[in-house]
């Protein structure tokens, strides 16, 4: 095993994290587990927390209901607010004569 920052192969045994082993490296003292599974909320949670602050829901109430941290609600909402195309809605010149 090699550790997955420096590639050193000094690595120990470093107790286990979530029922999986983790390791230390001696060389760059960074803690690491074998094949680490990102943590993430799936896209339809997200869509739906999203729907949930669109229908006036708070985001407070929105954490109390699905049991997310009101934080990660208000990030995934400024992400769909950022996605939302910038148009120019102004009416042409020509259209008031």
């Amino acid at each position: 095993m090699n550790c997955t920052h420096c590639k050193s192969d000094k690595v120990v045994k470093n107790g286990y994290r979530l029922g999986k082993q983790s390791y230390l490296c001696r060389s760059c003292h960074r803690q690491f587990r074998e094949n680490p599974q990102p943590q993430s909320y799936s896209a339809e949670v997200k869509e739906l927390c999203v729907k949930m602050s669109l229908n006036g829901m708070g985001f407070r109430s929105i954490e109390r209901v699905t049991g997310i941290n009101h934080n990660s609600v208000i990030n995934w909402v400024r992400q769909a607010a950022e996605a939302i195309p910038d148009e120019n809605h102004e009416i042409p010149e020509t259209a008031h004569a």
